[in-house]
């Protein structure tokens, strides 16, 4: 997500979360989108961005932490050429039960909103760290068994290949009860 449109080369700005339709010379999906389960975070030195195209068919975003010091920003996926008009056509959408840092760690101005997030510091062991152990949460208050277990997409007769239930974390870890908020297991 650390690119900037025009600096360094980059072609395109960098976005933290991007559900692009560019296929070829079409606008066509994205089509069913999983995101769960995952810790994001992002320090105040990045300007996040976050593009989703109108396009969009099929999204579940739930179970994650979005650690996001700064603000976000709603841009174009402009990897393709932006359509001028058009409407917002996303459908058949699942977005809740997300942890925030704060209320403005997802745009207001994007149409597509958590349903029922919750908000709070995760207290993470060491935000400047490069290891993934290192992003798990020390506030098990707002991470433990908060998670839903996760749902089909409506319309969606295919899921994921190896189900939609996690069986381990990133780390390794036995997901037991409900899953927890993010990609580590509390123990």
């Amino acid at each position: 997500g650390y690119r900037i449109k025009g600096v360094d080369n980059a072609f395109q700005e960098g976005k933290i979360f991007w559900l692009s339709a560019y296929a070829g010379k079409k606008r066509i999906g994205p089509v069913n989108s999983y995101f769960y389960n995952n810790t994001i975070y992002v320090n105040k030195e990045i300007e996040t961005k976050i593009a989703i195209d109108r396009t969009a068919n099929g999204i579940l975003i739930a179970n994650n932490i979005f650690h996001i010091t700064g603000n976000t920003k709603v841009v174009k996926g402009d990897q393709y050429k932006p359509e001028k008009k058009g409407n917002w056509n996303v459908k058949n959408v699942i977005f809740k039960n997300n942890l925030f840092l704060h209320n403005q760690s997802w745009p207001k101005s994007l149409k597509l909103q958590d349903e029922n997030p919750f908000f709070g510091d995760a207290n993470f062991t060491n935000l400047s760290s490069l290891y993934a152990k290192d992003y798990t949460p020390k506030n098990s208050n707002l991470i433990k068994n908060k998670g839903i277990s996760i749902p089909r997409i409506p319309k969606d007769n295919i899921g994921l290949i190896y189900g939609l239930q996690v069986q381990k974390d990133i780390l390794g870890n036995t997901i037991n009860g409900l899953p927890d908020l993010g990609a580590i297991e509390l123990k």
